[in-house]
C-alpha cells in the first residue's frame, strides 16, 4: 500500500511540476516544498492557543468532499477507453493525412488533461483521507489541538522531559497537520484547473 500512495505522490508531483516540453517547472516546485513548509511553521508558532475549534466539522466536509471527488474520478476511465489512435492507412490522401493527424492530436491532449486531472485528484483525495486520520487521531487525544502552547515557558536548567516530549509531539502534529491541509488545498486547486482547461477544450474542439 505505501508503494501505491508514493506512486501516487510522484504522479502527481510529475503532473504540476513539468512543463509540456519535460522541464521542471521551478514556482510549482517552490511553492509546494518552500511556501507550503514554511506558512506551516508559520501558523504553528502563531496559533499558540487552541488549535482548532471544531475538528469534527472539518473532518465532516472532508469526507464530504472526498467522495464527491472520488466519483467523479470514476468517470475518467469512460472516458479515456473512447480515445483511439487513427493508424495510418494505406494509400492515405492528404486530406486523410490531416484529418488523421487532428484526430490523434486531440486525443493526445484530452489524455494529457485527463492524465494531470486525475493524478492531482487522486493525491488530493488521498491527502484528505490522512487529515482524517488525523482528526480521528485528535479525537483521542485532545491536547493535540486543545494544549495551549503559549503556557509553556523554557526552562533550560530544569528539562521537564515529560512535558518537554508532549510539547514536541503536539507541534509536530500540528505543523504535519497543516502542511497536508495546504497541500490538499493546493492539489485540489490544480486539479480543478486541469478540468477547467480540459472543458474549455474540449468546448472549443466542438464540430
Amino acid at each position: 500500500m505505501i508503494k501505491k500512495v508514493w506512486k501516487i505522490y510522484v504522479n502527481a508531483m510529475q503532473s504540476v511540476c513539468k512543463n509540456e516540453d519535460n522541464s521542471t517547472n521551478k514556482v510549482e516546485l517552490t511553492f509546494i516544498y518552500v511556501a507550503i513548509f514554511s506558512i506551516s511553521v508559520f501558523l504553528v508558532y502563531y496559533k499558540t492557543e487552541k488549535f482548532i475549534e471544531d475538528a469534527k466539522v472539518l473532518a465532516m466536509l472532508l469526507s464530504l468532499f472526498s467522495g464527491l471527488m472520488y466519483s467523479v474520478l470514476l468517470k475518467i476511465p469512460d472516458k479515456l477507453s473512447k480515445l483511439e489512435t487513427v493508424k495510418e492507412k494505406e494509400d492515405e490522401s492528404i486530406r486523410d493525412f490531416k484529418k488523421r493527424n487532428e484526430i490523434n492530436t486531440l486525443n493526445n491532449r484530452t489524455f494529457n488533461y485527463l492524465k494531470n486531472f486525475s493524478f492531482t485528484l487522486s493525491y488530493a483525495i488521498i491527502v484528505a483521507i490522512f487529515c482524517i486520520f488525523f482528526v480521528i487521531l485528535s479525537s483521542f487525544f485532545a491536547s493535540f489541538l486543545n494544549f495551549h502552547l503559549s503556557t509553556v515557558k523554557l526552562d533550560f536548567e530544569n528539562i521537564n522531559t515529560l512535558l518537554t516530549l508532549k510539547v514536541g509531539v503536539i507541534v509536530i502534529y500540528r505543523f504535519f497537520f497543516i502542511f497536508l491541509m495546504l497541500q490538499f488545498l493546493y492539489f485540489i486547486t490544480k486539479s480543478v484547473i486541469y478540468l477547467t482547461d480540459f472543458t474549455l477544450y474540449e468546448f472549443n474542439n466542438l464540430k
